[in-house]
């Protein structure tokens, strides 16, 4: 079994769900100092090039580790892996099978644009959207929209191709701002979603797909993000399923074709259970972690279900517990504590309340890590280490850094 993104907390959380059933595992990652490396689960390991960089120097870095280790499967983890692999996997399947859904499939995953029609199609709430393709377009489109609006490219891995994160989120209070930042899209030619911000909690329900019947569900609600406007789950809890989040995710994924794991991510509307769509993740979602300390398997099942064996699942998950990444959720805290957020998707508490909770949230038994593990702890004297280490280089810059003379 080879797991590609092993620098990611999900390729970690992968890699111990089949470890700890005696799998053994390939842990791949795109650098030497990749975080499931230093998992015990890991019985070996492979480093590849970047998949964004070098597309085609991993694939063959790739196969060549699938031929090495003679994997029966291979699990791409993270979004530019998955990318990848669905554009070559003509050649590589004829090295090992692929846990990914059809590549029509995740072609549709990867690209906002036609999801949200397709959303349409299918009577399922979107945010006020427009893609325009010229300036004259979004001089015409953007009238439709309320100010402050989202800006976010139509494939998290376009831009100029140096790096993934070249157009990242950003939220817009303005005309005058819109323009500029539209302008660099059109610029590098990647096609732009500006939605109007959408108030609310994010709400995240992970699914595996078989034969257009979901195995397994699980919702989470996301109760930090790293920016407070929207983004990755820094701290985040296991609650029930609402009826209407399963039904619209399973008519969504059923109209996408899709097998195999997903993560439909929503917005609740405030003092209602109704929701809107924000995206797919056709792949390993990034608060995986969580979804383990609650008792959902995902990996292994879906190796299960790859390889044709029953699934075995029957007990409903644990609710009320939460995972933090304490990383991210530490740069978060300071962000908070500095006001460096314009403008905020959810009310935020005070000062004093976010640094409380942050600190009880270490004594609290069911808030959990997404990467310490009692039974595999190396991987979280890893992350401590890496904590320490950044903020002990921030102190010493400032240290040294010269005075203005007044």
């Amino acid at each position: 079994m080879l797991v590609t993104g092993a620098d990611q907390r999900q390729g970690l959380a992968v890699i111990r769900s089949l470890g700890r059933r005696g799998i053994s595992v390939v842990a791949a990652g795109p650098d030497s100092n990749s975080l499931g490396f230093s998992s015990r689960y890991a019985a070996a390991r492979w480093v590849y090039p970047s998949p964004v960089g070098q597309p085609e120097a991993f694939v063959d870095s790739l196969c060549e580790a699938a031929r090495k280790f003679q994997v029966r499967l291979v699990m791409p983890v993270v979004e530019s892996t998955v990318t990848v692999l669905n554009e070559h996997r003509d050649m590589f399947e004829s090295v090992a099978p692929l846990a990914m859904a059809s590549r029509e499939a995740v072609s549709l995953a990867l690209d906002k644009r036609r999801q949200y029609l397709l959303a349409q199609e299918h009577d399922i709430p979107i945010p006020k959207t427009v893609s325009p393709t010229s300036m004259q377009e979004a001089q015409t489109q953007i009238a439709a929209l309320h100010f402050p609006v989202v800006v976010k490219p139509n494939n998290k891995l376009d831009g100029t191709g140096a790096s993934p994160d070249d157009f990242k989120v950003a939220f817009v209070p303005d005309w005058e701002s819109l323009q500029k930042l539209l302008m660099a899209y059109f610029r590098h030619s990647v096609v732009p979603i500006v939605q109007e911000l959408c108030v609310g909690h994010g709400i995240g329900f992970g699914v595996l797909m078989h034969q257009g019947q979901p195995l397994a569900c699980y919702q989470y609600h996301r109760g930090r993000e790293f920016m407070p406007t929207g983004g990755v789950p820094v701290r985040y809890e296991s609650m029930p399923i609402w009826p209407k989040v399963q039904e619209y995710s399973v008519r969504f994924l059923r109209a996408m074709g899709w097998e195999g794991v997903a993560q439909v991510e929503w917005k609740a509307i405030p003092g209602t259970r109704d929701v809107v769509l924000m995206e797919v993740n056709g792949r390993f979602w990034a608060s995986l972690p969580g979804s383990l300390h609650a008792g959902m398997e995902f990996p292994f099942w879906l190796y299960q279900s790859q390889l044709g064996e029953a699934v075995q699942h029957s007990r409903p998950y644990r609710l009320n517990i939460a995972s933090r990444y304490l990383q991210a959720d530490l740069k978060r805290l300071e962000l908070v504590l500095r006001n460096t957020y314009p403008v905020s998707s959810v009310p935020l508490p005070s000062k004093w309340r976010e640094g409380i909770d942050f600190l009880l949230d270490g004594f609290r038994w069911r808030v959990k890590g997404d990467i310490w593990a009692w039974d595999d702890w190396f991987p979280g004297f890893y992350e401590g280490w890496k904590i320490i280490k950044y903020y002990v280089s921030r102190a010493s810059k400032r240290a040294f850094e010269p005075k203005a003379e007044g």
